[in-house]
């Protein structure tokens, strides 16, 4: 069996290799925040690596980039360890709402519109949607807004009391109505 020791070896030895793909997962970054999202990624990388040698799970083959590449996901999330230097909050809104610490509004469909959308594109959207919301019935917009907010299916399912199942169901409904009310 293998001691920390090793394993704290092993990621040493491949310190480089991982320093150089973080760099490259991140070189849209100005060089400075770029440093700080690679330190960040090798931060985390350490900390689950570590859990995986905890659990015995450490020596599996390929499970050192795969931290790696997690990390680099959690570091772009805007993930820190905890108690190191800024307190940056996640920018995973969903997650938050989740928690019970955001909560969504009523949608405003203007909001779904880039400002770099075309016009012809904007008029359409803004005067179609509406309109075919307004062939669904109350329970089926609510349903809709949820899901256009980012509600997972389960919550969704849970709040109006169906299965998940009939949620997925209904988003497939939805999008069928929507393209047949688009073609009529």
């Amino acid at each position: 069996m293998q001691t920390i020791d090793t394993f704290k070896n092993t990621f040493t030895c491949l310190l480089p290799d991982l320093t150089r793909m973080a760099k490259a997962a991140f070189r849209d970054l100005d060089p400075e925040a770029r440093e700080e999202a690679v330190q960040n990624t090798l931060a985390l990388t350490w900390r689950s690596y570590h859990a995986l040698i905890e659990q015995g799970r450490a020596d599996e083959p390929g499970v050192l980039k795969s931290v790696l590449w997690y990390s680099i996901k959690q570091t772009r999330m805007g993930r820190t360890l905890p108690g190191t230097g800024e307190a940056e909050k996640p920018r995973d809104v969903y997650r938050n709402a989740k928690r019970g610490r955001v909560r969504f509004e009523h949608v405003e469909l203007r909001h779904f519109v880039a400002d770099d959308t075309p016009i012809p594109d904007a008029v359409s959207f803004r005067i179609d949607v509406p309109a075919f919301f307004g062939t669904l019935s109350d329970r089926q917009q609510r349903m809709a807004e949820d899901l256009m907010t980012g509600e997972t299916t389960s919550a969704v399912a849970g709040k109006y009391g169906v299965t998940p199942g009939a949620v997925s169901q209904f988003r497939t409904r939805f999008k069928e109505l929507f393209e047949t009310f688009m073609a009529g």
